[in-house]
């Protein structure tokens, strides 16, 4: 290789790095940026009284019971006209719940398509389930209620019916 071509060659290696870019004194700019965390007072719900359809003759073909939020019954098919229901320390009532949380929060409940009451030797199915508000408090608290309808077979057999459902309630 000739002294020649040596410094051409280190000459066009030289211009071809990149040279890193010479800002000018005070040529930058600085930001303060902000952040921010919540913490609110967590969601909780207490059921304060069971769901129940009350005391009922054994029909003799299919119907249903039907609690509102508000606690008044209706019967359809094999149930229209017993009397049984209305009666006694046992009669129907909605399920009642209280829920608690951030004041001035809002939230959801949400509701189960179905559950189950049962006993050995049978079972009837909860469907159609219902909420309403009852009383509310500026303090976070709130009462609901629950209805439901109650589908009850021909022939039912006797006995005391037991089950459990799950509500949820969550903040929007």
């Amino acid at each position: 290789m000739t002294l020649r071509f040596r410094s051409l060659l280190t000459a066009l290696v030289a211009f071809a790095v990149p040279l890193p870019a010479l800002a000018a004194p005070g040529d930058s700019a600085t930001m303060t940026g902000t952040a921010s965390a919540t913490i609110i007072t967590p969601i909780s719900i207490v059921a304060t009284a069971p769901l129940s359809f009350g005391v009922m003759a054994q029909p003799a073909a299919a119907g249903t019971v039907t609690v509102s939020t508000a606690g008044a019954v209706s019967t359809s098919g094999g149930m229209v006209g017993n009397t049984a229901i209305a009666q006694g320390s046992s009669g129907p009532q909605a399920g009642k719940f209280r829920v608690s949380g951030e004041p001035g929060r809002q939230f959801f409940v949400a509701l189960p398509t179905a559950a189950t009451v049962s006993r050995s030797g049978g079972s009837m199915t909860i469907t159609l389930f219902t909420v309403g508000a009852l009383t509310g408090s500026p303090v976070g608290t709130l009462d609901i209620a629950v209805g439901g309808t109650l589908a009850v077979g021909a022939a039912q057999p006797v006995g005391t019916y037991t089950g459990t459902y799950q509500i949820t309630a969550s903040y929007n």
